[in-house]
């Protein structure tokens, strides 16, 4: 693959501390969907991580975690819990003075962690979440609960549940969607891509 250069000019395929990039863990994030990211072109500036509303709780910030993708350092990047706390509101990626967007880093590398195996909290609390919407359409929270925390974690929650109940915030009985044919189909659809 050519080195594509950014929109200053600067050749894209170089760390500005003069670190070489590791290519084959490069291309793999690029081909699971960070092909327009521009992860070469980061120049480590630190604009990404400073606009990051997760910054305080992450481990490794999204300007570090791009670097560790440059890098190859994949052990790193699977072990770190940012991955997981990057909510994708892309405020690292509207802010990059280099056109890199490092939400879509982070989403390219949780596709291939999950589809490695990897298993923790996050990805079981996912799959519980994604397995409930599939058996009704509709999530029921407590529920979820109950399946990710267990009761101790449902009677936890109590005392919120009843003040969003009385609020009419969370209903205290299963609902299910309205037209289940056209929630199918379009699960059908989503699954298939």
């Amino acid at each position: 693959m050519a080195a594509k250069k950014c929109f200053f000019g600067i050749k894209t395929d170089r760390q500005v501390d003069g670190d070489k990039m590791n290519r084959l863990f490069l291309d793999q994030v690029l081909a699971e969907g960070g092909e327009n990211a521009a992860i070469a072109a980061c120049m480590q500036c630190g604009t990404c991580s400073g606009g990051c509303t997760n910054a305080d709780l992450m481990d490794l910030l999204p300007r570090s975690l791009v670097l560790m993708v440059q890098r190859g350092e994949w052990e790193k990047v699977l072990n770190s819990n940012s991955l997981w706390l990057c909510t994708s509101c892309q405020i690292c990626t509207s802010r990059c003075p280099r056109g890199v967007q490092p939400a879509d880093v982070i989403e390219a590398v949780k596709a291939i962690a999950i589809r490695q195996g990897i298993n923790n909290d996050s990805t079981r609390f996912n799959q519980i979440f994604v397995e409930l919407i599939k058996k009704r359409g509709i999530l029921f929270e407590p529920e979820l609960m109950q399946k990710y925390g267990g009761i101790e974690a449902m009677l936890a929650q109590v005392k919120l549940g009843m003040k969003l109940a009385f609020k009419g915030k969370l209903s205290p009985l299963p609902a299910k969607v309205q037209e289940p044919e056209k929630f199918n189909q379009a699960l059908t659809k989503a699954e298939q891509k």
